[in-house]
């Protein structure tokens, strides 16, 4: 399918519930439209018919006309803005949520690849755009289109051969934009590229501003933004410079075409072929038709850029989710939680596996422990347990069911995961507590907070459940928030629950409260923790230590540790001394 085709298939869906009103618009318009071009025939009505025939009788009738043509256009412009400004709102909702709810199930390959500046960007700025393209611009160009052909047709009537001369001036313009419209496409898709790299980079750093305070890096960086902005500059100057050139060109044009016209129209009238009311018209009417051509060129730079924001949102809307549901994927309304990951192959590129043949049971109940160091493939495999990603090979059973047969719904649901860095939105605590479970009543929210110890901080809250969290309102501490996100995890009773290096971050008396409270929570659940806290580590019903996308050694703490020079018992040892230098430097 071709770039336009998608466009306009896309399009057209998006009008489609509202192509009734869009309709209406449009006729309004052209109604609008008509009627402001009529005050020139009324003019030339009244000077040829009272001035020169004196049938002085017309003459209430071409006053009113004219009176009472601006009182129409008043109240039919303010009609025609209402539609319009109704319309487009409703255009935009439309498309943010579209993109948004496309954006949200796109799988985790996409996100990786993607930055969240370039996709904010598009959500925003792009929609915004595609919405004046929809509503403006396309009101815009069909009221232009009917001002130029009843100008044209008008003056047709009047005198042939002077309409010949702003037809030629019609082709001109044209001609014109053709040249200049591609060049101004390409500095457009340039500068929003530039522009989405310092978005990027912007997010970037402002969330990471303590570590650029911490390391004295503000310089650098405010000129690193300037020299992504002054390039920015540079394709928004040269955007703007072929813009102002297309309408210098089209303002010359129309202005020795006028002259052209004015002084043939004087002719004509010396000579006796044109009445002295038919030049006068003549005269307003290329302006007419002049004016509505170069608004059309003039918009050219503005509609460029709206096909360059709908090309950037297609290229997001017609990436498909790689993790979908099969199309006889079912339910598994209740689970145990045993796990079994059988000859699994995976990479993240292809033809470099991660995992070759990689085989891996965690028992129902049972607390399994993933240690290694840094990309030996902990986190990845419970993104695999939660199909965030596929495998290319082999399989992971949920209590014997393939999980890709499973709804991907149905999967999560019987999962709960708590995070490194936990995440707590702007809403009440309540709200965050159940974020994964909406429907939770008040009483299911304060059984996960107590059985996460966050209760009584809750209650010490100015409105309890009901505070506000945020920028606006109550700020937890990093243990704080992490408790919140471990009652998340549990208030829908997960058969699994998956602790991605959950106290790594953590002071000692954080990680202590919060080890009481995993305490509760992991017993009799099957878990998953990868970790770095010894605490953690020790108490796992089986240790897998990985390297390299391997699985080296395989037991319980004290098993592990009787292996004389084993992986583990020296992962061990190395994270014994830096616990013990964290606790000397405490």
């Amino acid at each position: 399918m071709s770039i336009g085709t998608s466009r306009l298939q896309f399009l057209t869906n998006l009008i489609r519930p509202y192509r009734g009103r869009l309709f209406f618009s449009m006729v309004l318009a052209m109604v609008y439209t008509a009627v402001a071009l009529t005050p020139p025939l009324a003019v030339r009505f009244f000077i040829n018919h009272i001035q020169d025939k004196k049938e002085w009788h017309v003459a209430t009738l071409a006053i009113c006309l004219i009176a009472f043509i601006p009182l129409w256009l008043a109240i039919q412009g303010l009609l025609n803005r209402w539609v319009i400004s109704a319309l487009g709102q409703r255009l935009v909702v439309d498309l943010r949520t579209g993109l948004y709810r496309h954006v949200l199930g796109l799988s985790m390959q996409f996100h990786g690849e993607s930055g969240a500046g370039p996709l904010m960007n598009k959500l925003m700025t792009d929609v915004g755009i595609v919405q004046n393209l929809l509503t403006g611009e396309t009101l815009g160009i069909l009221s232009n289109i009917v001002a130029l052909l009843f100008s044209l047709i008008v003056m047709f009537l009047f005198n042939w051969k002077l309409t010949l001369v702003v037809l030629v001036m019609v082709v001109l313009y044209t001609v014109n934009y053709t040249k200049l419209v591609k060049r101004i496409r390409s500095a457009n898709l340039e500068l929003r590229e530039v522009m989405d790299q310092v978005t990027g980079r912007l997010q970037e750093r402002l969330a990471g501003v303590r570590l650029v305070k911490t390391y004295t890096r503000e310089h650098d960086e405010t000129a690193a933004f300037l020299a992504s902005t002054e390039r920015a500059l540079q394709f928004g100057m040269r955007s703007s410079m072929l813009s102002v050139s297309l309408g210098v060109t089209a303002n010359l044009i129309s202005g020795l075409g006028s002259t052209v016209v004015w002084c043939g129209s004087l002719w004509f009238v010396l000579h006796g072929q044109m009445h002295y009311g038919d030049m006068l018209a003549m005269d307003t009417y290329v302006w007419q038709a002049i004016g509505p051509a170069v608004s059309l060129t003039m918009v050219a730079g503005s509609i460029t850029q709206a096909l360059v924001s709908l090309d950037r949102i297609l290229e997001v809307m017609q990436q498909q989710p790689v993790i979908v549901d099969r199309p006889n994927a079912y339910d598994l309304p209740e689970a145990q939680g045993d796990l079994q990951m059988q000859e699994v192959v995976f990479g993240y590129v292809e033809h470099q596996p991660l995992f070759d043949h990689f085989n891996l049971h965690l028992p129902a109940g049972k607390m399994t422990a993933l240690v290694g160091h840094t990309g030996c493939g902990k986190t990845s495999v419970t993104s695999l347990l939660m199909r965030l990603w596929d495998v290319q090979e082999g399989s992971i059973t949920l209590d014997g069911h393939d999980i890709r047969n499973l709804t991907l719904r149905s999967l999560r649901r019987h999962m709960g995961v708590v995070p490194q860095e936990p995440v707590v939105f702007e809403c009440t605590v309540h709200d965050n507590i159940a974020y994964g479970m909406p429907e939770a009543t008040a009483e299911q929210v304060e059984e996960a907070a107590r059985a996460a110890q966050i209760h009584d901080y809750i209650t010490g809250l100015p409105k309890g459940y009901a505070t506000w969290l945020g920028k606006d309102g109550a700020k937890p501490s990093v243990g704080q928030k992490q408790r919140i996100s471990i009652a998340r995890a549990i208030l829908r009773k997960p058969a699994v629950l998956i602790l991605d290096e959950a106290t790594s971050s953590l002071d000692s008396e954080s990680e202590l409260a919060i080890q009481e409270a995993l305490k509760v929570v992991l017993r009799g659940r099957t878990s998953v923790v990868v970790a770095h806290r010894l605490s953690t580590i020790v108490e796992a019903d089986q240790i897998v230590a990985m390297d390299k996308g391997k699985i080296v050694e395989m037991g319980t703490h004290d098993e592990l540790m009787l292996i004389e020079g084993g992986y583990y018992r020296k992962l061990y040892e190395e994270l014994k001394g830096k616990h013990d230098d964290a606790e000397v430097a405490n």
